[in-house]
């Protein structure tokens, strides 16, 4: 927006050039010179408030970002399309930031015409360095403003960095917390290959006449067991374990629920051929450790 007061004082030298029937070539040299110079400072004052309304538009830009991205955590929301928002705001910030480094490099050379005129008025070169250094106080603060916007761009991705790191870990803990609460362990051998790993024992059982040994002992599983000892399954993925020899009885020593077996036992308590799981959770609820014995 062009001066009220210049536009006079181009119009006064004007008027006076014409009354003398034509401009010297020094007053046309000075005429040319402010009248590039104002039209310089026109161009300065337009750039400037575009500069401006671009970083409004930023800052409007930001809190409309941070706040989607409270409710996005709020809800679990995917984080990706937000992300591409940051990189287009990152992107803008620059943009704004390389428009007034180049603003500045203007506003200088401005300043070199002005000093220039040398057969301007004192008012009209006065008028002149007033308007620049209105413009270069306008960009120092839009220079702090630019940098406050980078910082919370920056502040931004940290956040979410952050938010990405924290819902990794809370997904790795909790996928471990599965693992844990679903893992299950099971073992196939004969009574002696279990006995002698320290899986099972035999318990109970009574003399007759100190000559026969023990009659009636049972076995049942060690007082502590070693998974390392048996091979690990997720409960809720396996419901069939295949047993080695389909020829051969197995039966449980372990404290299984059987009720929870898709095919019961026979009626001796055994099992062939596979082991299917009906309801895997009522099933190992009693025990994480199935033990099979070959008879």
């Amino acid at each position: 927006m062009r001066s009220t007061r210049w536009g006079t004082v181009l119009v006064a030298a004007a008027a006076l050039a014409a009354c003398d029937r034509g401009p010297s070539p020094e007053v046309q040299a000075q005429l040319e010179q402010l009248t590039v110079v104002s039209a310089e400072k026109d161009s300065l004052l337009q750039q400037v408030a575009e500069n401006a309304r671009l970083m409004s538009e930023i800052s409007t830009q930001l809190v409309a970002v941070a706040d989607r991205e409270k409710l996005a955590r709020v809800a679990g929301a995917a984080e990706s399309p937000m992300a591409a928002t940051r990189d287009s705001l990152r992107t803008m910030v620059g943009d704004v930031a390389t428009r007034v480094a180049a603003l500045e490099d203007r506003l200088r050379a401005s300043q070199r015409r002005v000093r220039n005129l040398t057969q301007a008025s004192d008012s009209a070169r006065a008028q002149f360095e007033a308007t620049i250094s209105d413009l270069q106080a306008t960009i120092e603060n839009q220079k702090t403003t630019i940098a406050a916007l980078a910082t919370r761009v920056e502040e931004l991705q940290a956040e979410n960095v952050q938010l990405a790191t924290e819902k990794a870990a809370l997904a790795d803990t909790v996928e471990q917390l599965a693992v844990q609460k679903f893992s299950a362990y099971y073992v196939v051998g004969t009574k002696e290959e279990l006995i002698e790993r320290g899986i099972v024992t035999e318990e109970g059982g009574s003399r007759v006449l100190f000559i026969f040994g023990k009659r009636g002992k049972t076995l049942v599983p060690a007082r502590e067991l070693d998974p390392a000892e048996f091979t690990e399954i997720d409960m809720r993925l396996v419901t069939e374990i295949q047993l080695p020899d389909s020829a051969e009885t197995y039966k449980i020593a372990s404290r299984q629920n059987l009720a929870a077996l898709a095919e019961p036992p026979d009626d001796k308590g055994k099992v062939q051929g596979v082991l299917r799981i009906g309801a895997p959770l009522e099933f190992w609820l009693p025990s994480k450790f199935l033990i099979l014995v070959r008879s």
